[in-house]
């Protein structure tokens, strides 16, 4: 037993076992790196929960790939230069999508801008969109949704929720951000229009 623990304590054991498909090293090497890897991640991205996101993916496709992991010697090096190319990886993915998006943007802009002169397709529009907005909401997960309408449609702020709902700050600013960007996806069409 003594051995299996200084196993998990050595990074070049930790790295063999993990090779080898054992679970504990890789919730090991996740526990010592999580954070340093967050951290890092935060550097290069707006978002919090981008950043999450993207060491969690690390995490697992260090997993996917053990096997792959042959000619690497330390694990330390290895998923810092994973983390620092995924995030690199996203931005340019962010960049093209942003580059897209800016010239769709101008295209509809030009298209929008006649229409949203006449008031009553101004009204019809405001309509549609209110109702797209709460069709939206409803594909949210139900404490996503509950965080979401209270904060954007009764207009309470996060610490007034957190203390309704019984949750923590950071659990609601989670699910404003998951919402948030659930509903520019769902949105986008009408976004473009008021831009």
């Amino acid at each position: 037993m003594l051995d299996n623990y200084k196993d998990y304590n050595d990074p070049i054991s930790l790295l063999e076992l993990l090779k080898k498909g054992d679970a504990v090293a890789l919730e090991t090497i996740f526990r010592l790196y999580y954070d340093k890897l967050l951290h890092l991640s935060k550097n290069y991205l707006t978002y919090e929960a981008d950043a999450e996101e993207i060491v969690q993916n690390v995490f697992l496709k260090l997993w996917e790939q053990r096997d792959k992991l042959k000619n690497i010697s330390s694990i330390n090096s290895y998923i810092y230069i994973m983390t620092k190319n995924s995030c690199m990886d996203y931005l340019k993915h962010e960049k093209v999508k942003r580059g897209y998006l800016d010239q769709n943007l101008q295209n509809k802009s030009a298209i929008n801008y006649q229409f949203l002169k006449d008031e009553a397709a101004s009204l019809l529009l405001e309509n549609e969109l209110e109702q797209k907005i709460l069709e939206s909401a409803e594909l949210l997960p139900e404490k996503c949704k509950e965080v979401f309408m209270k904060n954007k449609m009764e207009g309470l702020k996060r610490a007034e929720i957190a203390q309704e709902l019984g949750i923590s700050l950071k659990t609601v600013d989670n699910h404003i951000s998951k919402a948030v960007k659930h509903m520019r996806l769902h949105l986008r069409d009408f976004l473009t229009l008021f831009l």
